[in-house]
């Protein structure tokens, strides 16, 4: 077992240094790659003893935009949540 972890931990390292020597970052154009994030929804008070607080009645998938570019050097991924306008639309901001 601590054999596997070791080299784990030298995987890391050597994905770690490979990300830091590749400056300046040689990115692809970005693509949409959308994120599913759990939203919570209504409001429930909840009392114990003389304590109150509220509560979420529940959570629900919502899918938020989001753009990704990546390294073709290294393989190191960028995401945002931006864009910024454009001549013809709009574009990732990152």
């Amino acid at each position: 077992m601590n054999d596997k972890i070791k080299d784990l931990k030298k995987q890391i390292e050597a994905e770690e240094q490979k990300i830091s020597n590749c400056r300046p970052h040689k990115f692809d154009k970005a693509f949409y790659n959308p994120e599913t994030v759990r939203e919570s929804y209504g409001c429930k008070m909840v009392a114990q003893g003389s304590d109150v607080w509220s509560e979420p009645e529940g959570f629900h998938n919502v899918t938020k935009d989001r753009w990704t570019r990546k390294c073709t050097l290294c393989g190191h991924e960028e995401h945002t949540y931006t864009q910024k306008p454009i001549i013809s639309g709009y574009e990732p901001s990152f």
